[in-house]
């Protein structure tokens, strides 16, 4: 379970006072269940919070983090099927797993700063030292600012240097600041805004899309001019509803690499529109409904409109994954399924 999926319950526990103790998984090698990142909290009043490994080693977890609280200092351990402990508390599938045990401090500034920039849905990355885990080594990183230290001026330096690279991620992994060098290891984690979604058409295509896209992290923005269609109870799951005709609607927004625009109307005076407009942002992503006709269709109308093939060739049409889809529901999976089989290509 990531960050985000334990936040709510540390902050309750944080409020009636209970000490706090954490597992940071940092890195993974060969088979896991779950990816670096996931986090098992547990509190002094004895309630449990989140994953590691989808219950191989959260027994043997429960008891180090307790002794943590019980006056134990942070450290590391790792998990594998080559450990000593395979027998009792190793991992099944095969895997090895490094993980850091930390105190968690609601008051140090690091997360408070953290928790403020999520609340507002703005980016940062969080550095831990990884190699002597200490609660002092925490550097949280934004575009123009810097709080916290991982122990030494070169090293901040050092990650400061890579922070635009960093924002651009969402994955996260352990790193080394400076080759070879061990002592130089951070546990690096990209806290960015959720990918959007702007869906183009409130279609039922469009209604099952915003339902599943919802669920799996994106925000998701329905545009159509057509308020009849374009009803709050129809779309409970989208952040946003916006009536105006789409290439005013999506001019207002903020098209950047990781918004994705999926247009559904299948009608020339909403797709055509919506289409130049998206073209001409840096969206990462364009689908258009419709089979090979309607696609050569669009086609022709944007050429004539000046755009160039090198422009209609970032849409993707028919939108989603050939899965032989036929239902409103079944397309809606297709399409979910490019959009992140996209997001995870290297």
């Amino acid at each position: 379970m990531s960050l985000r999926a334990v936040r709510e319950d540390i902050a309750r526990w944080a409020e009636q006072g209970d000490p706090i103790a954490m597992a940071t998984l940092i890195a993974v090698r060969r088979s896991a269940p779950l990816p670096p990142g996931a986090r098992f909290a547990i509190s002094a009043a004895g309630e449990l919070s989140g994953s590691i490994s989808s219950g191989c080693v959260e027994g043997d977890l429960h008891e180090r983090l307790s002794a943590l609280l019980g006056g134990g200092a942070p450290a590391s351990v790792t998990y594998g099927i080559t450990d000593e402990m395979a027998a009792g508390v190793g991992l099944s599938c095969g895997g090895e797993i490094d993980i850091l045990l930390d105190h968690y401090d609601p008051g140090d500034p690091v997360w408070h700063r953290l928790w403020q920039l999520q609340e507002a849905g703005a980016p940062g990355v969080l550095l831990t030292g990884a190699a002597l885990p200490t609660r002092s080594r925490q550097l949280l990183l934004e575009p123009d600012r810097s709080l916290g230290t991982l122990g030494s001026p070169e090293l901040d330096r050092a990650a400061r240097s890579r922070v635009d690279d960093w924002l651009g991620r969402t994955d996260a992994r352990a790193v080394e600041l400076v080759q070879d060098d061990p002592d130089s290891l951070v546990f690096v984690e990209s806290f960015v805004p959720p990918p959007r979604l702007v869906i183009v058409g409130a279609t039922p295509i469009g209604h099952a899309l915003c339902a599943m896209a919802h669920r799996t992290g994106f925000e998701v923005v329905v545009v159509d001019p057509r308020e009849a269609f374009l009803r709050p109870e129809r779309f409970p799951d989208a952040a946003s509803l916006d009536p105006r005709w789409p290439d005013e609607a999506m001019a207002a927004l903020d098209l950047d690499p990781r918004t994705s625009v999926v247009i559904l109307t299948h009608d020339e005076k909403l797709d055509e529109p919506a289409l130049e407009t998206a073209l001409a942002s840096r969206c990462g992503y364009i689908g258009l409904l419709g089979g090979r006709r309607t696609q050569e269709q669009r086609r022709a109308a944007l050429l004539a409109r000046g755009l160039d093939e090198a422009a209609c060739d970032r849409i993707h049409g028919p939108v989603g994954l050939r899965i032989g889809a036929r239902s409103p529901e079944q397309i809606a999976v297709s399409i979910l399924a490019q959009l992140v089989a996209l997001e995870r290509a290297p």
